[in-house]
């Protein structure tokens, strides 16, 4: 397109290029916005991205700030500056920045101490407080001197990305991200990390007016028939290597050696070091990758030997899905409830009659988790630790409710009729029909066995499990999102007539 002719021309748009969605995905949105006459900013996370973004010769940036560099040296960055927490606060309309800052696991987790990742903090609370000042700073800065139109990152995922899309909403800018849609293969464009707005809340409240209809209500209609006869995994997860494939077992045995070995001959390998952070996944010096290789082997090994509950010998149960931790996005959907154990013993103790709970770890999960972590979830009273290995479908086909906090769970428990309670605060899962938002365990009780009284053979309930995945179709998309951004190799022209669309959409340039 002609940047004269093009809408987007002068429009000014800053970018958060950060890890391997900079290289896979967001040089390239930033190469098709210079092309549209856009004038181009960025945030950069993981000093190799900001090197590729720096010596890249395809973009020219009105400013480059890393993140990493703020992590580094925040007494640089702050200045002489006073910025208290009061006033970041205040100024973003919040009542707190720690629900955020515990969404990063740089800051509040140690991966130096412990494989995958120590509960202890990695950093003094006073070393937090410096770099979120000294980074609201720069971000704040940026905004008022670049003056951006529009913000774009990969997804809201860490409190890095929350302060900026509520500095954005400060100064009427307007951010675009991507998140999961849930039904499998579809992702969709939003605004704000809990998806309390956008078009998905949107049109799918639209359609429960009854004042609309949905072109994809055959197509909604069908998933649910297709998804009755044959049950859905949205995201096939990777499984630990197996024992049949030598070659794979090979390489996967001799990959630390290779690691070590960059290590001590390649710059790359040891570029993403922080001093105030230490180890992290991004930095692994050769005892780290030792000891990372081996405590895998070891807690896989052990989850795969543990004595599970049989699950067969299980009466009534509420089900209770381990959700991967570490995991920034969950994290900040639902922090007060990231200790799963605690949350588990507290649900445990709150079912009603004869209920028990039933936890299923996370397959993801495999061989990251300690083997004391599974042994204090399976020595907890009232609750019955089953094997990884059987499927979630054949768990919620028995179960009589499901609690969760951010899990696609409750969109498979939506479509297998099973009433279910969010401890979150996501505004996708409170669409869903089956869907019923509680955090007070001191009220629990009382909520799981409303949640137990739910119809779920209504024809509202169909109407609304219809309308939710009609929205899906309706306002979003079958992009390879995920594994453009893992892998690339997607066709990225396809992807940009979707991103462009989207952006004059919240431009209102249409």
């Amino acid at each position: 397109m002609n940047p004269n002719s093009s809408s987007l021309k002068g429009k000014k748009i800053l970018i958060f290029q950060q890890r391997g969605w900079a290289i896979s995905i967001g040089h390239f949105l930033a190469k098709k916005l210079q092309d549209e006459g856009s004038k181009l900013a960025a945030l950069t996370l993981k000093k190799t991205t900001h090197e590729f973004i720096i010596d890249q010769l395809d973009v020219k940036y009105s400013q480059i700030i890393n993140v990493d560099d703020v992590l580094e040296y925040p007494e640089k960055y702050l200045g002489d500056e006073k910025i208290t927490f009061t006033d970041i606060c205040r100024e973003l309309n919040i009542d707190s920045l720690w629900p955020l800052i515990y969404s990063d696991r740089l800051l509040v987790r140690s991966y130096g101490e412990k494989y995958y990742y120590s509960y202890q903090q990695n950093v003094t609370d006073e070393f937090i407080a410096l770099y979120i000042k000294a980074y609201y700073k720069v971000i704040r800065d940026l905004i008022k001197t670049f003056e951006p139109n529009l913000i774009i990152m990969a997804g809201f995922i860490y409190e890095g990305h929350v302060l900026l899309g509520l500095l954005g909403d400060k100064y009427n800018i307007p951010t675009v991200s991507i998140a999961d849609a849930k039904v499998p293969g579809y992702d969709m464009f939003v605004q704000d990390y809990m998806v309390h707005v956008g078009p998905l809340i949107s049109r799918a409240n639209e359609l429960n007016s009854g004042l609309v209809d949905s072109a994809n209500r055959k197509k909604a209609r069908q998933f649910i028939i297709d998804f009755e006869k044959k049950f859905q995994v949205p995201i096939p997860i990777e499984t630990p290597v197996s024992k049949e494939n030598i070659l794979k077992k090979i390489r996967h045995e001799l990959r630390p050696l290779r690691l070590i070995y960059e290590w001590y001959t390649k710059n790359s390998a040891r570029a993403n070091y922080i001093k105030t952070i230490g180890p992290s996944i991004d930095y692994r010096p050769p005892k780290i990758i030792l000891r990372d290789h081996f405590c895998r082997k070891k807690y896989l090994r052990f989850a795969n030997n543990f004595p599970y509950y049989p699950f067969d010998n299980v009466g009534k149960f509420v089900f209770f899905p381990l959700q991967v931790t570490p995991e920034m996005s969950a994290d900040l959907i639902c922090p007060i409830f990231n200790n799963q154990i605690e949350i588990a013993r507290q649900l445990a103790m709150s079912l009603p009659d004869d209920y028990t709970l039933v936890v299923k770890e996370h397959p993801a999960m495999v061989g990251l988790r300690t083997p004391t972590y599974l042994e204090k979830v399976a020595r907890t009273a009232n609750v019955k630790l089953i094997d990884y290995r059987i499927s979630s479908e054949k768990v919620l086909k028995r179960a009589d409710l499901l609690i969760a906090n951010y899990s696609t769970t409750l969109f498979e428990a939506a479509l297998c009729r099973k009433p279910s309670i969010m401890l979150g605060d996501s505004g996708i899962f409170k669409l869903l029909p089956n869907v019923i938002k509680h955090s007070d365990m001191g009220t629990m009780t009382l909520a799981i066995k409303n949640a137990l009284s739910l119809d779920t053979s209504s024809l509202e309930y169909e109407r609304r499990l219809e309308n939710y995945i009609a929205a899906v179709y309706d306002i979003g998309f079958d992009f390879k999102y995920q594994k453009a951004w893992e892998r690339g190799g997607e066709d990225l022209e396809q992807f940009w007539r979707l991103y462009r669309k989207e952006i004059e959409r919240v431009l209102n340039l249409n």
